[in-house]
């Protein structure tokens, strides 16, 4: 590990999730517009829908250490903003020879995009190609004109290397900025490319958080209106899993209430602090029942998130390609530690 690297700090971003009024559709473009590999498809039987399970898809890259998913929502989405506008939306890396290639691949498969522009206002040059899904949430091909190491060892048949950057708004980016280096061990990049009214957030492997100054909370969140878990997983080191959340539940207050029992209105939830709540899985449902706080976060303007565990796959300990560590692990070490706890209590 780099004895500079601060502790707790974010290296990539594990996976972006988004809600959908059509799950089949939403795998088809997914394949379509990356090339991920077609994963089954949980939570469609009658016994999940007596449950109330949550119906969702997660595809991943090869290595599983990427992936993006869906959650089918429980009311029908709003219009979307024009390309480019809508937010959230979320960013892969691709090879800057292959801008040509992706362009025509949208173009064969009938996917809303822009054209390539060249920009830097995220404190990187490259070249940026917009496109939507079939519900509106917005994506971002990302050729950047310097490529980090690890973004394109992940990578789909199709030449779509891992998450490169997520973009949200924010109504008071001073408050955000306060946030993440808080609890993320990440500080505002100091660039003068970084356009007016943009907070960029730069990752340790080389990806970024941006956040765009707004009047209003962004629509499509997990902490706002109908919507349910849409949210963005954040990869650290292994063994700082765990104290980053308990550094979280000292300071931050937990939601009064889960989602499917919040009654609150969007002025009541547009008002609420940077908090932890339940991540609606079965992995979140048994966290929270054994630690009593969710290991879900919000910022200031109800964007979800979640910590995921890494492990290196480099001699030299570096993140850039890693092996994930899934939460359930987590909880085995604790119950274990528990039990051993209370044996060695008599």
């Amino acid at each position: 590990m780099d004895r500079h690297e601060p502790r707790g700090t974010v290296h990539w971003i594990d996976h972006f999730i988004v809600g959908t009024n059509d799950m089949v559709t939403w795998v088809d473009w997914a394949v379509n517009a990356t090339g991920i590999t077609r994963r089954p498809i949980r939570g469609i039987t009658t016994n999940a829908r007596k449950k109330d399970v949550p119906i969702m898809c997660f595809l991943w890259w090869d290595g599983e250490s990427c992936r993006i998913g869906a959650f089918l929502q429980p009311e029908v989405y709003p219009s979307a903003k024009p390309l480019g506008e809508e937010l959230p939306r979320c960013g892969f890396y691709i090879r800057p020879e292959d801008v040509d290639r992706h362009v025509k691949r949208l173009e064969r498969h009938g996917i809303p995009h822009t054209d390539p522009v060249r920009t830097a206002d995220g404190g990187d040059e490259g070249t940026v190609i917009h496109f939507a899904d079939p519900d509106g949430n917005q994506f971002e091909f990302w050729a950047p004109d310097h490529m980090p190491e690890g973004a394109m060892e992940v990578c789909t048949s199709e030449g779509v290397g891992r998450i490169s950057h997520a973009v949200y708004g924010s109504r008071d980016l001073g408050k955000t900025a306060n946030f993440f280096e808080q609890y993320c061990a990440l500080t505002p990049e100091v660039n003068p490319n970084v356009a007016e009214g943009n907070l960029v957030l730069r990752l340790q492997a080389g990806g970024r958080l941006i956040y765009k100054l707004t009047d209003k909370v962004d629509e499509r969140v997990a902490g706002h209106g109908p919507w349910w878990d849409m949210h963005t997983a954040l990869t650290v080191r292994a063994e700082e899993f765990m104290p980053n959340y308990r550094r979280m539940w000292e300071t931050l207050p937990e939601e009064a209430m889960a989602k499917e029992e919040d009654t609150l209105t969007l002025e009541e939830e547009d008002a609420l602090p940077a908090r932890t709540g339940l991540h609606r899985s079965p992995v979140g449902y048994r966290w929270k029942a054994m630690f009593e706080r969710g290991d879900e976060f919000y910022d200031w303007d109800g964007h979800a998130f979640h910590f995921f565990g890494g492990r290196p796959v480099k001699d030299d300990g570096s993140l850039a390609l890693y092996t994930i560590v899934e939460q359930e692990e987590y909880l085995t070490d604790v119950a274990v530690e528990a039990e051993k706890a209370r044996v060695a209590q008599g």
